[in-house]
């Protein structure tokens, strides 16, 4: 064998795996994306589901004019006064939905929202 027909042997089989690496890889994340994009839109169907008052009044309240661009709420019970009215703030009264703050806990959990915290 002269040293000619090795070297483009080499280069060929190094090439062909090189491709061969690079769409497979390609191809592999093309469908991991699609995969969670799946997931991610059976996760958001199910917690719309089993959370469909609470964050259908999120959405139209996000809708208003008004609140348009609020990217803080707060979760109270109308039994105390913190002076933040209805119109003006984005205020859910624990009163109003069964078991608020551990759906709210589950927003968190599934980082649908960011963080809960007592008012000041």
């Amino acid at each position: 064998m002269d040293y000619f027909s090795l070297s483009v042997g080499f280069l060929i089989g190094a090439a062909t795996g090189a491709a061969g690496t690079y769409f497979g890889n390609k191809y592999t994340d093309q469908r991991r994306k699609k995969e969670q994009k799946k997931e991610q839109a059976v996760s958001f169907n199910k917690l719309w589901q089993n959370h469909s008052l609470l964050l259908t009044e999120m959405s139209s309240d996000l809708k208003l004019e008004s609140s348009h661009f609020s990217r803080e709420f707060y979760a109270i019970s109308k039994r105390k006064n913190y002076n933040l009215k209805k119109g003006e703030n984005l205020v859910y009264y624990i009163e109003e939905h069964d078991n608020l703050i551990d759906q709210l806990n589950i927003l968190v959990a599934k980082k649908v929202i960011d963080q809960t915290r007592q008012p000041l």
